[in-house]
Protein backbone atom coordinates (compact mmCIF):
# COMPACT_ATOMS: atom_id res chain seq x y z
CA UNK A 1 0.00 0.00 0.00
CA UNK A 2 2.78 2.59 0.43
CA UNK A 3 4.20 1.87 -2.59
CA UNK A 4 1.25 1.30 -5.59
CA UNK A 5 -1.68 2.90 -3.17
CA UNK A 6 -3.40 -0.16 -3.97
CA UNK A 7 -5.54 -2.91 -2.32
CA UNK A 8 -7.53 -6.27 -2.91
CA UNK A 9 -10.60 -8.04 -1.41
CA UNK A 10 -11.22 -11.31 -1.52
CA UNK A 11 -13.35 -14.39 0.43
CA UNK A 12 -11.55 -17.34 1.17
CA UNK A 13 -14.00 -20.15 1.96
CA UNK A 14 -13.80 -24.54 2.59
CA UNK A 15 -17.03 -26.11 2.27
CA UNK A 16 -17.21 -29.75 3.35
CA UNK A 17 -19.81 -31.08 0.78
CA UNK A 18 -20.64 -34.31 3.40
CA UNK A 19 -21.80 -32.28 6.66
CA UNK A 20 -22.15 -28.47 5.14
CA UNK A 21 -19.77 -26.84 7.31
CA UNK A 22 -18.18 -23.85 5.15
CA UNK A 23 -15.57 -22.21 6.88
CA UNK A 24 -14.41 -18.65 5.39
CA UNK A 25 -12.72 -15.76 5.77
CA UNK A 26 -13.38 -12.01 4.17
CA UNK A 27 -10.72 -9.47 3.28
CA UNK A 28 -13.00 -6.26 3.16
CA UNK A 29 -15.02 -8.09 0.08
CA UNK A 30 -18.66 -8.04 0.16
CA UNK A 31 -20.28 -10.49 2.43
CA UNK A 32 -21.38 -13.62 0.70
CA UNK A 33 -24.71 -14.78 1.06
CA UNK A 34 -26.58 -18.08 1.57
CA UNK A 35 -29.32 -19.13 -0.26
CA UNK A 36 -31.29 -21.36 1.94
CA UNK A 37 -33.37 -24.49 0.37
CA UNK A 38 -36.66 -22.82 2.02
CA UNK A 39 -36.38 -18.73 3.33
CA UNK A 40 -34.98 -15.86 2.16
CA UNK A 41 -31.47 -14.90 0.88
CA UNK A 42 -29.07 -14.21 4.40
CA UNK A 43 -25.77 -12.26 4.09
CA UNK A 44 -23.07 -14.12 5.77
CA UNK A 45 -20.98 -12.36 9.18
CA UNK A 46 -17.34 -11.50 9.53
CA UNK A 47 -15.12 -8.89 7.73
CA UNK A 48 -12.01 -7.57 7.84
CA UNK A 49 -9.89 -5.02 6.19
CA UNK A 50 -8.68 -5.59 2.08
CA UNK A 51 -4.85 -7.19 1.94
CA UNK A 52 -2.83 -4.25 1.53
CA UNK A 53 -4.14 -1.54 3.89
CA UNK A 54 -2.52 -2.37 6.81
CA UNK A 55 0.53 -4.47 7.31
CA UNK A 56 0.09 -6.00 10.89
CA UNK A 57 -3.65 -7.04 9.62
CA UNK A 58 -5.13 -9.73 11.20
CA UNK A 59 -7.92 -11.83 9.72
CA UNK A 60 -10.56 -14.23 11.68
CA UNK A 61 -12.51 -17.20 10.15
CA UNK A 62 -16.62 -18.03 10.33
CA UNK A 63 -18.55 -20.95 10.09
CA UNK A 64 -21.76 -21.83 8.86
CA UNK A 65 -23.57 -24.56 7.73
CA UNK A 66 -25.39 -25.30 4.70
CA UNK A 67 -28.46 -27.53 5.19
CA UNK A 68 -28.81 -30.00 1.85
CA UNK A 69 -30.14 -27.89 -1.08
CA UNK A 70 -28.94 -24.78 0.19
CA UNK A 71 -25.96 -23.10 -1.45
CA UNK A 72 -23.69 -20.05 -0.72
CA UNK A 73 -23.21 -17.39 -3.33
CA UNK A 74 -19.90 -15.15 -3.65
CA UNK A 75 -19.98 -11.89 -5.36
CA UNK A 76 -17.64 -9.23 -6.17
CA UNK A 77 -19.46 -6.64 -7.50
CA UNK A 78 -22.46 -5.02 -5.72
CA UNK A 79 -20.70 -2.26 -4.26
CA UNK A 80 -18.79 -0.79 -6.81
CA UNK A 81 -18.65 -2.94 -10.07
CA UNK A 82 -22.29 -2.05 -10.90
CA UNK A 83 -23.16 1.45 -10.71
CA UNK A 84 -25.81 4.15 -12.79
CA UNK A 85 -26.00 7.49 -12.38
CA UNK A 86 -23.31 7.09 -9.61
CA UNK A 87 -25.67 5.02 -7.42
CA UNK A 88 -24.55 1.26 -6.56
CA UNK A 89 -26.64 -1.60 -7.25
CA UNK A 90 -26.04 -2.87 -3.81
CA UNK A 91 -27.15 -5.33 -1.26
CA UNK A 92 -30.78 -4.50 -0.51
CA UNK A 93 -30.73 -5.05 -4.25
CA UNK A 94 -28.81 -7.94 -4.98
CA UNK A 95 -30.85 -10.05 -1.99
CA UNK A 96 -34.23 -8.78 -3.58
CA UNK A 97 -33.33 -10.16 -7.16
CA UNK A 98 -32.18 -13.02 -4.99
CA UNK A 99 -35.50 -13.40 -3.36
CA UNK A 100 -37.26 -12.50 -6.63
CA UNK A 101 -35.36 -15.93 -8.36
CA UNK A 102 -34.91 -18.24 -5.21
CA UNK A 103 -37.50 -21.20 -6.78
CA UNK A 104 -35.42 -20.99 -9.88
CA UNK A 105 -32.32 -23.53 -10.16
CA UNK A 106 -29.32 -22.29 -9.17
CA UNK A 107 -27.54 -21.81 -13.21
CA UNK A 108 -30.53 -20.29 -14.63
CA UNK A 109 -31.30 -18.23 -11.25
CA UNK A 110 -27.46 -16.79 -11.32
CA UNK A 111 -27.73 -16.12 -15.00
CA UNK A 112 -30.89 -13.84 -14.42
CA UNK A 113 -29.21 -11.79 -11.77
CA UNK A 114 -26.21 -10.85 -13.92
CA UNK A 115 -28.57 -10.27 -16.39
CA UNK A 116 -30.34 -8.05 -13.74
CA UNK A 117 -27.19 -6.48 -13.14
CA UNK A 118 -26.02 -5.48 -16.15
CA UNK A 119 -29.87 -4.25 -17.85
CA UNK A 120 -29.50 -2.36 -14.30
CA UNK A 121 -26.54 -0.76 -15.12
CA UNK A 122 -26.98 -0.02 -18.69
CA UNK A 123 -24.21 -1.91 -20.06
CA UNK A 124 -21.54 0.62 -18.11
CA UNK A 125 -19.96 -1.51 -15.51
CA UNK A 126 -17.18 0.02 -13.87
CA UNK A 127 -15.28 -2.96 -12.38
CA UNK A 128 -15.60 -6.93 -12.99
CA UNK A 129 -18.49 -8.79 -12.30
CA UNK A 130 -18.22 -11.79 -10.99
CA UNK A 131 -20.59 -14.44 -9.34
CA UNK A 132 -19.74 -17.87 -7.78
CA UNK A 133 -22.08 -20.25 -5.96
CA UNK A 134 -21.75 -23.48 -4.77
CA UNK A 135 -24.71 -25.87 -3.95
CA UNK A 136 -25.19 -28.83 -1.27
CA UNK A 137 -26.98 -31.21 -2.98
CA UNK A 138 -30.23 -32.55 -1.82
Amino acid sequence: MDRTRQYFTFVYGVLDGAHGRFRYVRAGHPAPVVLPRNGPPVPLHGGGLPIGMIEQATFDDETTVLQRGSAVLLHGWCHRGARRCGAEFGYARLLAELERLRDRPLRPGLDEVADAVRDWSGGCLRDDVSLLAVERSA
